[in-house]
């Protein structure tokens, strides 16, 4: 008997449509490589014996889960080079004046001091308070 996550979400969400007029949501969340292992154990120790997983189930089953462990290392992966990238924007406008937009009727200017990545993202730093990369409204050269 092969248990998997579709037969299990299929059969909940008929049980449970069958049972009310409500319609069932199935979860966004991924599945975790932990949750994949589990489901792969429970699998296994629920087989029929006299009929068991066959070797291609289970050759499918481990290159589906070598493909979640790789997309969540390259989704690591390009977070890192995400933050890398933005962290060499915000140096590139060390010297430079920006206006900045600081809350929906707020705007202020200053020149970029510094970079603050204290708070995991780099931020630029004017008039010695830090702001987001996405807070700038215009960047130009001091003196113009």
């Amino acid at each position: 008997m092969q248990v998997s996550a579709a037969a299990n979400a299929n059969a909940a969400a008929n049980s449970q449509a069958s049972s009310s007029n409500d319609t069932y949501t199935f979860p966004t969340q991924m599945m975790s490589q932990q949750d994949f292992l589990n489901l792969l154990v429970t699998q296994m120790t629920a087989q029929d014996p006299l009929n068991p997983m066959t070797n291609q189930d289970m050759l499918t089953q481990m290159v589906q889960f070598s493909t979640l462990q790789a997309n969540t290392n390259l989704q690591s992966n390009l977070t890192a080079m995400q933050i890398g990238q933005e962290f060499q924007d915000a140096t590139a406008l060390i010297g430079k004046q920006v206006n900045l937009q600081v809350d929906s009727s707020t705007t202020t200017q200053g020149v970029v001091t510094g970079v603050d990545v204290s708070s995991g993202l780099p931020e630029i730093v004017v008039n010695g308070v830090s702001y987001g990369l996405g807070q700038i409204l215009s960047v130009t050269s001091p003196g113009n």
